[in-house]
């Protein structure tokens, strides 16, 4: 459900946190704001999976035959209306595992955890039933939780129906009233659903997508997640950086349960939002556990933000999960600050006459070494490891002790500028030429590509069209090139940048079309 965040007004101490002086909390935030979330639950093979691609408009979600396929949770950021996607509503839709064993037999204990599970943690449940098939003591199970539940609103669907005509009966049983016919499979019913959900959004009071963007148009306060995998530092970061403990801080990874928001304005009234968020695992690990809903809200703070600070173990360098969330954050077109935390670990082993830590990165000798060389070592390692995110600032910290901390709020501004930058038409026609001259044409066969001209669609994140003679010419190297060009002459440090490309013929084809 929707959950409210208590509020505190308090000062800076510029004694201990010198650099900060001018900030303080000075509102409470109201969670409403965020996109709903809605969970799909059922017991197994009853098509959540293929309701959620649905929705999704992909395949992003697993579907076979054989019961009990799903075996991660997903989550999307979808629209209310899966045909037209230009519903009222945006929402994040969550795909659960089938809830089963690992020999696909039910277990009554495990569907009564998933299904408190998701009332505590989602705005609204989609109980999903096979309507071609009897009534389970799974389906009867699931639906009594969510009776006794009052909290949650409940959308009863039964799908598998092609022709739109309810016949079981028995499925009133379940006390949850009239299902709505639907065939995932088949596209039939969408149009109620889509009603219903968005009469159930409206219902609890979240705003519409027209709404949240207005509100966004309107807010000048820079948007802050702290993201990355547990026990990297992010709640002593914001513990540090507030000076209260408003974060639990723990040795035991995966403290964090829910995100915590804290606003502040600087003393040049700029305004900040905090979000401390529960750090992400690997979806094998996550799978049935109170965890992935940890990863749920960590996956809405990276939707809410505008800039992501992706917090790295110095001592563990980066990982294939701290490479799933700068994904994340890149694929939700986001600002990002690459925080290095535990930086006075690597300090205190280049002081060392000997290994003092079992944990070294193979690429980068931290002993015995200089601390300036250590940094120039990671940086060279950053580049290597996280190619696609060459472009975000690299901040070598320590949140335990404050040291470098300083720099969060100052990239984070700065970013915050170059997603909003804009560059004339003109301007970017007059360099064009200049970027083509210095790389060879892409080309596809004989016939090498052209770029027509080049326009910027849209800010936060900046958006390109490239209108081409031939898009399939323009290779994901050549893309590349164009993308550290743009940069090179435009800035927009620490911001993805989007680029599309246009045959022009397509176009004019259309058009041909038309007139006949």
């Amino acid at each position: 459900m929707t959950k409210y965040k208590f509020s505190r007004d308090f000062f800076f101490s510029t004694l201990q946190l010198a650099n900060f002086a001018g900030f303080a909390i000075f509102s409470v935030m109201n969670t409403n704001k965020e996109l709903a979330t809605i969970a799909i639950i059922g017991r197994p093979n009853v098509g959540k999976s293929t309701l959620f691609n649905l929705f999704l408009g992909e395949r992003k979600s697993i579907v076979s035959a054989i019961s009990g396929t799903t075996r991660d949770n997903l989550i999307a950021k979808v629209n209310s209306n899966p045909r037209t996607h230009q519903g009222l509503y945006n929402f994040f839709l969550v795909d659960t595992a089938g809830l089963t064993d690992e020999k696909g037999d039910s277990l009554e204990e495990e569907i009564q955890k998933q299904s408190e599970l998701a009332q505590e943690n989602a705005d609204v449940i989609l109980f999903l039933v096979d309507g071609r098939k009897d009534l389970t003591a799974d389906d009867y199970a699931i639906a009594e939780k969510l009776r006794k539940n009052k909290k949650v609103p409940v959308i009863f669907c039964a799908n598998k129906i092609d022709d739109a005509t309810l016949q079981n009966w028995d499925l009133m049983k379940l006390g949850l009233g009239e299902p709505i016919i639907i065939s995932a499979k088949n596209r039939v019913g969408m149009d109620e659903l889509s009603l219903a959900i968005e009469d159930k959004l409206n219902f609890a009071g979240f705003p519409t997508a027209d709404e949240i963007f207005a509100e966004e148009e309107d807010d000048d306060a820079i948007k802050i997640a702290f993201v990355g995998r547990p026990n990297v530092g992010k709640s002593s970061l914001m513990n540090k950086l507030t000076n209260k403990n408003l974060s639990v801080v723990s040795n035991v990874s995966g403290t964090t349960r829910d995100t915590v928001d804290t606003e502040y304005v600087d003393k040049d009234g700029q305004k900040y939002l905090l979000l401390d968020t529960a750090g992400l695992r690997r979806a094998g690990k996550i799978g049935k556990k109170l965890e992935f809903w940890s990863t749920v809200r960590t996956t809405r703070a990276i939707e809410r933000a505008d800039v992501c600070v992706l917090m790295l173990d110095a001592l563990d360098g980066v990982t294939h999960q701290d490479l799933i969330v700068a994904g994340k954050i890149l694929e939700a077109g986001k600002g990002v600050i690459i925080a290095v935390n535990k930086f006075d670990l690597a300090m205190e082993k280049s002081r060392a006459k000997e290994e003092t830590d079992d944990r070294e990165i193979p690429e980068i000798k931290m002993w015995d070494e200089e601390i300036e060389v250590i940094r120039d070592r990671f940086l060279n390692y950053l580049a290597q490891k996280i190619r696609f995110l060459s472009w975000a600032p690299v901040l070598f910290i320590s949140a335990k002790t404050g040291k470098g901390i300083e720099g969060i709020f100052e990239s984070a501004k700065g970013i915050a500028a170059e997603r909003k930058k804009h560059i004339s038409t003109s301007r970017l026609n007059k360099v064009i030429p200049e970027i083509v001259h210095s790389h060879v044409l892409p080309a596809i066969g004989t016939k090498r590509g052209k770029i027509k001209f080049v326009s910027q669609a849209d800010s936060v994140p900046p958006k390109f069209i490239f209108h081409v003679n031939n898009e399939k010419a323009f290779h994901s190297t050549y893309r590349r090139y164009l993308e550290n060009k743009l940069r090179e002459k435009f800035g927009f440090h620490g911001t993805p940048i989007r680029m599309e490309f246009r045959d022009a013929m397509d176009e004019f084809k259309g058009g041909k079309k038309k007139r006949k």
